[in-house]
């Protein structure tokens, strides 16, 4: 039985309309699927899938209120947002308002794909159908592929592809939802906005206008970001993430600002988001554990930042209270993952899915993958005075270690004679001279 924020609240009609399937694109500045709703010529109504079931609370607090606001805007333009809990309901009422075409950003992932597929044939059951624009990308996950051809593997290749590709044809063009109005249907209201949950902090406001304010906010500052983006104390990064998994911001938009501005080091963060997502398709999930005791252990330490590695203690810490984490560390902490404790990818994967806020199916897969690729594993405590010299953002994070001096805080075990780590791991968990 559908529930009840999925039911229709006014009687059958007969008038055709068209679905907008809002997914990681609660915006409505360059929406693309709005765009070519509109061009269906039928009036619009939108609907979200608000997935109660995961396991990700904070990321679907940051989404449920992206959608909160993404209802009142559409509202204004006279557009109706649905909330249902499946597909299926969104089967079910594509059916009772006489959708002729649902309209949705592409998805990416291998199981994302076969989901789209197993509503395609439903929806095709009733005579509905569904098409997919790219709203998540730049550039679609085929738009750079040459004909016959696969999916780019070697990211300098790719970028050069990329950049050629867009100095010729930008993909951000006229914005056809931009002046958009249309009668609101009586009877209709959009969703109030969401409460968080209990317990769930949200380091960020989510939704389209602090999108846009965040980004205004990195501009201020964004001409040292080369220089000061791999220090994770300086919190020197733009902290787009959140808002380009769900969709508030437009990644073409933000692509075409930041060349204007030659901001490359930043424009290549977009870029290789591309790349991982054109990479995505060409995966399949794999077994996530070996069943080894001993790399069950291992794993749980990581993940309650208990390793005896600060840098990397920090990292799951600060990971586990805010939701995010800095790029140089996500990489650093994979790493480790993957070449010191020697642990299957896909188990670290998937606790990152858990945790991140600005958790993205592909792109967390890609970095991932990529970690696990690697032959190498950089000399860990090198790594932590190179991105954490002074030490700032161990002790912000582990305050076992508040007290330890610049020298001694990244590798407290050389000094356990001499040093009282509060009850921190005297030993590291892997063998780390």
């Amino acid at each position: 039985m559908p529930s009840e924020t999925a039911r229709p609240l006014y009687a059958d009609t007969c008038a055709a309309h068209t679905l907008v399937w809002f997914r990681q694109n609660l915006r409505i500045r360059d929406n693309a699927a709005l765009c070519a709703a509109v061009a269906e010529g039928f009036p619009v109504i939108g609907i979200w899938i608000d997935d109660a079931e995961t396991d990700n609370p904070r990321r679907a607090a940051f989404y449920r209120q992206s959608a909160a606001e993404l209802a009142q805007g559409l509202a204004g333009r006279g557009i109706p947002l649905y909330t249902a809990a499946s597909p299926a309901e969104l089967v079910r009422l594509a059916v009772r308002l006489n959708i002729r075409a649902v309209i949705a950003d592409e998805s990416h992932t291998f199981a994302d794909k076969l989901a789209d597929n197993a509503l395609w044939h439903e929806l095709d059951k009733h005579g509905i159908a569904l098409t997919f624009v790219n709203d998540r990308a730049v550039f679609g996950k085929t738009d750079l592929i040459p004909d016959g051809g696969t999916a780019h593997t070697d990211f300098d290749r790719y970028r050069e592809v990329w950049l050629d590709r867009f100095s010729k044809q930008p993909p951000a063009g006229p914005d056809l939802f931009a002046a958009y109005r249309q009668p609101f249907p009586e009877n209709l209201s959009a969703p109030p906005p969401a409460a968080l949950s209990d317990g769930i902090f949200l380091p960020q406001n989510s939704g389209e206008t602090a999108a846009w304010r965040q980004w205004r906010r990195f501009l201020e500052q964004a001409d040292s970001y080369s220089v000061l983006k791999d220090f994770p104390s300086r919190k020197h990064t733009s902290l787009m993430g959140a808002y380009l998994s769900a969709g508030c911001i437009s990644p073409r938009l933000l692509a075409r600002e930041s060349l204007e501005r030659r901001l490359n080091a930043w424009a290549d963060n977009i870029i290789r988001r591309d790349f991982f997502l054109q990479l995505a398709l060409q995966h399949t999930d794999d077994d996530p554990s070996d069943g080894n005791p001993e790399h069950t252990l291992r794993l749980t330490l990581w993940q309650q930042g208990r390793t005896g590695i600060p840098i990397i203690d920090a990292a799951m810490r600060c990971l586990h209270k805010t939701g995010s984490l800095h790029p140089a560390l996500r990489r650093l902490s994979a790493d480790f993952f993957c070449h010191v404790l020697n642990l299957p990818r896909r188990e670290g994967e998937i606790w990152f899915a858990r945790q991140l806020t600005d958790f993205d199916a592909a792109i967390n897969q890609g970095n991932w993958r990529l970690a696990a690729s690697r032959h190498t594993c950089p000399d860990i405590a090198a790594a932590a005075h190179k991105t954490d010299p002074d030490g700032t953002f161990v002790r912000r994070h582990i305050p076992e270690l508040a007290h330890l001096s610049a020298d001694t805080v990244h590798t407290p075990w050389r000094f356990a004679c001499s040093v009282d780590t509060h009850g921190y791991p005297a030993h590291p968990v892997a063998g780390i001279p």
